[in-house]
């Protein structure tokens, strides 16, 4: 054989549908960025203690019946923390996970210009803690190149990077669609525990006998959900993006003191648009979609 061997993630069906398609799967890339996470300023001690309610009365078996809590009077910070909880952003965490992603996803798209592809497809993600350093986060995004003998980039076009098989790339490129990106986004919350979660979870008390719902829990995770999911629409719309396929979502869930959470919350879809709209100019050229 004159040319080398291939390495590739697809499998035999996707690399198949690839080839159907006019496609041809050059080698795998993979594009890795490894952060060490700075100093993080928490929720203030200071504010976490001023929102702690203060107990009046007896010792352990008095937490479900006779205790007596001590709120300020005007306190509504206080009031709000002993029905809900209340939740913030860590805004530097939060921006170290979205700029590792996209490091990463760089890396993997200067690779791929260097293969000469026009496309890389089954993206696989891994994410999350570097388990060899601490404090650390990483980001590896490994997928097959793939090019075609009828279809160029020039250098100035965006290589699109798509978590979809290669079955469901050539679907999509059949349907009249063409795949923009990855685009994704991170949100990471800290979550202070209100008064019910902890007598909830303080199993002295009655109150932890009966089914009850952590809303402090669920309304910071549903919050971080929705902030991440912005900035996944936000990165949509900057690659003018019809819309987004095979959205991810990972969590992760790591307990602080005093009952406290911070949740992360990472979200990755693929963007894509209309041929005519998205596809580079070399693909419009192939596809009689644009003016010779």
């Amino acid at each position: 054989m004159s040319e080398r061997p291939f390495g590739s993630t697809l499998s035999t069906g996707s690399f198949l549908a690839m080839r159907k398609a006019g496609f041809r799967p050059l080698r795998q890339v993979q594009g890795s960025s490894i952060l060490s996470l700075g100093w993080q300023r928490s929720p203030a001690l200071a504010l976490r203690s001023s929102l702690k309610p203060k107990l009046i009365g007896g010792g352990y078996g008095s937490y479900g019946t006779g205790a007596q809590v001590y709120l300020p009077t005007g306190s509504l910070a206080v009031q709000q923390y002993l029905n809900e909880g209340v939740w913030m952003e860590l805004e530097e965490r939060t921006a170290a996970y979205n700029d590792v992603r996209r490091e990463a996803v760089t890396r993997l798209r200067d690779n791929a210009r260097e293969a000469g592809a026009v496309a890389v497809v089954d993206v696989r993600v891994r994410r999350g803690r570097f388990a060899h350093a601490p404090h650390a986060i990483e980001f590896t995004a490994i997928g097959t190149a793939v090019a075609s003998d009828g279809l160029e980039l020039a250098e100035d076009e965006a290589i699109p990077l798509v978590s979809l098989s290669g079955g469901e790339f050539w679907k999509l490129y059949d349907s009249g669609y063409w795949p923009l990106g990855i685009v994704g986004g991170s949100s990471v919350v800290y979550v202070i525990s209100g008064y019910r979660t902890k007598f909830a979870r303080l199993r002295l008390s009655k109150r932890s006998l009966r089914n009850q719902e952590y809303e402090d829990y669920t309304i910071g995770l549903s919050e971080a959900r929705r902030r991440a999911m912005g900035r996944l629409r936000q990165e949509a719309r900057e690659v003018a993006a019809a819309g987004a396929l095979a959205i991810e979502i990972a969590r992760e869930q790591r307990e602080q003191k005093d009952d406290n959470l911070i949740v992360t919350i990472d979200v990755l879809g693929n963007a894509i648009a209309p041929l005519e709209q998205g596809a580079p100019r070399g693909v419009a050229y192939a596809l009689g979609l644009g003016k010779a």
